[in-house]
């Protein structure tokens, strides 16, 4: 028989090592790619990181951007990322000026004009819509891809991270035995207590 208290309980230990290596996993992985100029995504979701100020103060400076790269329609006064035309490794997030017949404007919120690349680019270059940001993450990013701390940071994280969850477990099994020593004392007491009960009635 299966004893699915135990594959619980096992699962359970398992656990924080499988969140803590799937977020690791995925930071490295964000880092890496944007290090060397790449688009990462994950489930149809792209991050950027953002180092002008032309769309300020929708998107800051240091922000990480969400792009939905499954979008297929666009429409004017949407915010899109999208590779240069006349340099294709650049990626460029502003919005939609206009839209017609398979040709795009845009133009950087903070931008007085569009610029001249800018103007009537194909929707191929188009990389997705935007749909949100994290500065928090933009900062983490910044900490450990983009100064001098990089990897021996993130490693040092890691290990604090695994040592934290190490020790969370310990408290939890250690509170656990002795909620588990309280009851058995508890049980114990009540079956003194029933005996001397019924000595007393024997008597």
């Amino acid at each position: 028989m299966i004893d699915v208290k135990k594959i619980l309980k096992k699962t359970a230990n398992i656990l924080p090592f499988i969140f803590i290596a799937l977020a690791m996993f995925l930071l490295v992985h964000l880092g890496l790619s944007l290090k060397n100029d790449k688009i990462p995504s994950v489930f149809n979701r792209a991050f950027l990181y953002v180092v002008t100020p032309s769309m300020e103060n929708e998107i800051m400076v240091g922000d990480l951007i969400f792009i939905d790269t499954n979008e297929e329609e666009y429409f004017s006064e949407d915010i899109i990322s999208f590779r240069r035309p006349d340099m294709p490794e650049v990626i460029i997030t502003h919005r939609i000026e206009k839209i017609e017949n398979g040709l795009v404007t845009t133009k950087g919120d903070n931008n007085d004009f569009s610029e001249e690349w800018e103007i009537d680019f194909s929707e191929d270059l188009i990389v997705g819509k935007y749909v949100g940001k994290s500065s928090l993450l933009g900062s983490i990013y910044e900490v450990l891809f983009l100064n001098s701390l990089n990897f021996v940071f993130m490693f040092v994280i890691i290990i604090f991270l695994i040592i934290g969850v190490i020790e969370i477990k310990s408290i939890v099994k250690v509170l656990s035995l002795k909620k588990e020593t309280e009851l058995e004392a508890y049980k114990q007491k009540l079956i003194e207590e029933e005996k001397e009960r019924l000595r007393n009635e024997e008597k």
